[in-house]
């Protein structure tokens, strides 16, 4: 935490000179804390003017300013893999993962959180410039993350599913992502799946049914669509798993190599909970995608 306190005093300092809205740090146990921009500074804005606040310890609103939580896997267990965290929140704040990241890290798989700017009512464009922002600060600071830029991926869960699907269909070409793991995603914005209040976060005040097909991931699956790996609990009224099953047909459709695993039991939000019963089954499941991933990898190559 020592080292992640020094960055921070940093950014302070370079965003009392830029802005005068209070930017908030959660407490987490990221090995480094590193500002991208904020809305005086970056390309888009989301037109928040408000101070962030925390609620609780990891829930983060008003968020006006991007910065990345990095845990780096220690050299003599790095894998070379990276994965690039969006919190879900309903695009109406952050909740924070803590327990995920640490689990990467420990297996040689380093992480990085993004604390983006929220789309508050339609201001996408600055949210999508944090989490691209995210992918390609990653892999132009590989060498010193230790990692390999070619496997880079993304994960999500709620909202953060479908931002971190969204990334993954977004980028161009050889600029995707490695892989998406998307977990209970939103991925489906129309009225059947999802609500207006949700979708009005990132569709702005009057979601139209264009609007909502538009923020559909499924909509903007191709055959260029990255390897992706699903998790849904049968019992989610949030988030029904319907939504995350279209966005598996997409993938099919176009032949994404794709996976995905549904609980029992679980509702929404269980990623973080560390006596869900399913806990060990679902990050065991995560390492192994990511072996037959570098497997398959190692095939392509002879």
């Amino acid at each position: 935490m020592k080292r992640a306190f020094i960055v921070m005093m940093v950014i302070a300092a370079t965003l009392s000179s830029a802005s005068a809205q209070e930017v908030v740090t959660v407490d987490t146990t990221a090995d480094e804390i590193v500002h991208l921009w904020n809305n005086d500074t970056a390309k888009h804005s989301n037109r928040i003017t408000t101070d962030e606040y925390i609620k609780g310890k990891t829930k983060v609103y008003n968020t006006s300013s991007a910065e990345l939580y990095t845990f780096q896997a220690p050299k003599e267990r790095a894998t070379g893999y990276s994965v690039v965290i969006y919190p879900g929140g309903g695009y109406r704040y952050l909740s924070f993962p803590t327990s995920f990241p640490e689990w990467l890290r420990d297996n040689g798989i380093t992480a990085v959180v993004v604390k983006y700017r929220l789309p508050n009512f339609g201001y996408t464009d600055a949210m999508l410039e944090d989490a691209v922002g995210a992918v390609e600060y990653l892999r132009s600071n590989a060498e010193r993350y230790n990692i390999d830029p070619q496997k880079v991926g993304v994960c999500g869960n709620s909202a953060g599913g479908h931002l971190a699907a969204w990334v993954s269909n977004l980028m161009p070409g050889p600029k995707k992502p490695a892989f998406a793991i998307l977990v209970y995603g939103a991925m489906v914005r129309n009225q059947y799946y999802n609500t207006y209040a949700a979708n009005s976060r990132s569709g702005g005040k009057r979601v139209t049914s264009s609007i909502a097909d538009a923020l559909t991931i499924s909509n903007m699956v191709s055959a260029t669509t990255p390897p992706t790996l699903m998790f849904l609990s049968d019992d989610d009224t949030v988030v029904p798993p319907y939504s995350s099953t279209i966005y598996y047909k997409a993938l099919k459709h176009y032949g994404v190599p794709a996976s995905m695993h549904i609980y029992p039991s679980g509702g929404h939000g269980w990623s973080g909970r560390l006596k869900w019963e399913y806990r060990r089954q679902w990050l065991d499941a995560v390492k192994d995608w990511l072996m037959c991933l570098e497997e398959n990898r190692d095939r392509t190559k002879r």
